[in-house]
């Protein structure tokens, strides 16, 4: 009696790789579950990190997210700029206030011109 090889879907083999590398099932509990070899889920796993499973992907999809992506990174870059130069307001200001806050000694002081001696 021959047994009849299995298929399964891109799919499928990408939900059972990411519920292993997200941690909310082991690999040996997907295996059992669905009476498949811990050593096929490791190569899936394998698949899955060099992008096998999102080949389905159209041109005009990924165009559309390396547009956010440039979108995004431009206004990280903002962003950094504007707390950079938070920060060194804020430096300024603080430095300022010591000078204001500082206690005048004796050898600090200066005689008043003109003033009682």
């Amino acid at each position: 009696m021959k047994r009849e090889r299995r298929s399964f879907s891109n799919d499928f083999k990408k939900q059972i790789v990411e519920s292993v590398v997200s941690g909310s099932a082991t690999q040996a509990e997907m295996a059992r579950e669905y009476k498949i070899s811990p050593v096929l889920i490791n190569k899936w796993k394998k698949d899955y990190k060099t992008g096998k499973f999102f080949e389905n992907v159209d041109s005009q999809d990924i165009a559309k997210l390396e547009l956010r992506v440039r979108e995004l990174e431009r206004l990280l870059g903002k962003i950094t700029l504007e707390n950079e130069m938070l920060k060194k307001i804020r430096d300024l200001n603080t430095k300022e206030k010591k000078d204001i806050s500082s206690i005048v000694t004796s050898r600090d002081w200066e005689q008043p011109k003109g003033g009682a001696r």
